[in-house]
């Protein structure tokens, strides 16, 4: 299985307090109050230290004690308000990658695996599962009892229903895995026990039943009979996840509602992994648009969540005592991607003009705060186990006006208009956007960026003859390695495979030795760059600020609020 144990992430601050009971403690001597540091954005504070002799009787945690006492999820109740980071246009994870669907759809859907505390691709869905001596088979039993929130048992054949519809969409990792898979991709063995058909060994095989992006949801079989490319409609956003979808007023407010024959996973709680547990009533998801407002909203409570604000509020909301704000590292990363099938694209060398002549320290500064933000050159991320700088010279952060004005006039463009799509409503992106605009227009580019919040940005995607490129950041277990990267291997319809990159991305797959991988990094990296499909920018360190009465919420890149309690 795919490991990537390396990456140094950054957990919520407020994760670190979360009471875990192992033993009894009796007391025997005095109390005495010391001074306590406790690390991660959380406030000097003072500490009764007790001296103390230990009776060796093991204790639950609070979810193992809801479980003991036969109560399951919900425990603790409430509504839990979250802004979303832009406008929702879907909830269907494999029509669409954009962040504000699977934020939302991860609750909402279960996944066959699921990345554990070092992103290593474990067990979630299913119960156990081998692979034969020719490494072609892979056979996975299901646990049992596991319900839809239709009410219907999950069966093996909803699971290779999901996993097919999954192998026909846009998802780098699915669009890799059908040059392996045979013919068929997978069946039922059993009414829990399915089957993965490879025609060669295939390392990732697990990859796409494991990573929180876009993966393998499964739906009932019925449902995902659907193609990818159609999306579901709202009576189709049936799941099996601890909380199952109940209202949308589109543009407004989306509510999930706690799954009360949610089956657990017993296993230990290891990031998505393990026991999931809908502790809350309900999930609302709010779309407002405005950031000043979404920072105001949460100071006076009136929501409780703002998922990925904008870095401009750093210092405002860590100096409330009222607000914790968990930083994620090592980031996402501002991209400008371009469609190079389109003229004035289609040239090489235009391609590379914007690719000199923009200014990706200034795209990085419009975010906010030096300390949340840096140059890197790295298409697989800075302060990750595939960082390099190979290839990036001459080609990254250049910013050399005269430069990109000669390459532009050497590639004939005569003024024809470049339609961008850059969204009015992330505060991630769209200030990014605005100075993109202008530094094309520096170079002579004629551009339009017409004015669309994210979600009809996202219908528009679908669309890619009607615009040239568009504004838009990644993240390491969306983009992070050769096998989940849809820009620079090709997919989603908009982006070519490059001859050379598919041959690397084969041997990279099939290679185990850090040292050759490592080094068909550098070699796609070279590639990538000399290409020019993308003008990566630097990594940016989103915030997720949160009223601090909201326990048990841990980030890793995105947002997930199962196992999430108030303390109140």
């Amino acid at each position: 299985m795919r490991s990537i144990a390396a990456l140094v992430l950054a957990v919520a601050a407020m994760s670190l307090l979360l009471a875990a009971c192992g033993t009894k403690e009796v007391i025997v001597t005095q109390e005495v109050i010391q001074t306590v540091v406790v690390e991660k954005e959380v406030p000097v504070e003072k500490a009764v230290v007790q001296t103390v002799v230990v009776e060796k009787e093991v204790l639950a945690t609070p979810t193992e004690a809801a479980m003991m006492e036969g109560k399951g999820p919900g425990n603790y109740g409430g509504d839990l308000r979250v802004v979303s980071q832009a406008s929702i246009a879907t909830l269907d994870p494999n029509f669409t990658g954009a962040y504000v669907t699977i934020a939302v759809s991860t609750h909402i859907w279960d996944k066959p695996f699921a990345w554990d505390d070092d992103l290593n691709d474990a067990p979630a869905m299913v119960d156990t599962f081998s692979v034969s001596s020719d490494q072609l088979t892979w056979t996975f039993k299901l646990r049992s009892g596991m319900k839809f929130h239709d009410g219907t048992g999950v069966t093996a054949e909803d699971a290779v229903a999901s996993l097919q519809r999954w192998l026909g969409s846009w998802d780098a990792a699915a669009t890799f895995m059908r040059e392996f898979v045979a013919e068929p991709a997978a069946t039922a063995v059993d009414n829990l026990t399915f089957e993965i058909h490879l025609k060669e060994p295939y390392g990732g095989t697990t990859v796409g039943l494991a990573k929180p992006w876009a993966s393998v949801f499964i739906t009932p079989k019925g449902i995902a009979s659907k193609s990818s490319a159609e999306g579901l409609t709202l009576e189709e956003y049936v799941g099996a996840g601890p909380y199952k979808f109940s209202t949308w007023d589109q543009g407004n407010k989306l509510t999930l509602v706690r799954f009360d024959d949610y089956v657990a996973d017993p296993r230990p709680t290891s990031l998505n992994a393990g026991t999931m547990y809908a502790y809350l009533d309900s999930i609302t998801f709010l779309e407002i648009p405005d950031e000043e407002t979404k920072i105001a909203g949460l100071e006076t409570a009136e929501w409780d969540v703002v998922d990925g604000a904008g870095l401009d509020f750093y210092a405002r909301l860590t100096s409330n005592p009222d607000i914790v704000v968990p930083l994620y590292k090592p980031g996402h990363r501002t991209q400008m991607d371009l469609i190079p099938s389109h003229p004035p694209f289609d040239n090489t060398v235009l391609r590379h003009a914007l690719q000199v002549g923009v200014d990706i320290e200034a795209w990085m500064a419009s975010l906010g705060p030096k300390e949340l933000w840096q140059l890197c050159p790295a298409i697989y991320f800075c302060n990750a186990p595939w960082e390099t700088d190979a290839g990036a010279e001459g080609y990254y952060n250049v910013h050399d006006i005269a430069m990109a004005k000669s390459l532009i006039a050497e590639a004939g463009y005569n003024g024809e208009v470049i339609t961008w799509l850059n969204p009015t409503d992330y505060g991630t992106i769209t200030p990014v956007g605005i100075v993109f605009k202008a530094q094309m227009e520096e170079m002579g580019i004629n551009i339009e960026m017409p004015a669309n919040d994210w979600s009809t940005v996202i219908a528009k995607l679908g669309k890619p003859e009607d615009f040239d490129g568009f504004s838009n950041w990644a993240i390491h277990w969306c983009c992070g390695d050769p096998i989940v990267d849809v820009v620079s291997t090709g997919g989603a319809g908009y982006w070519p495979k490059i001859p050379k990159i598919t041959r690397l991305r084969r041997e990279w797959a099939a290679a185990t030795d850090f040292a050759v991988k490592f080094d068909l990094i550098e070699q796609i990296q070279e590639e990538a760059y000399k290409s020019v499909i993308t003008l990566y920018g630097g990594n940016f360190f989103s915030i997720f600020p949160h009223r601090a009465d909201l326990k048990g919420f841990t980030l890793k890149g995105m947002a997930r609020y199962t196992n999430a309690h108030w303390e109140k």
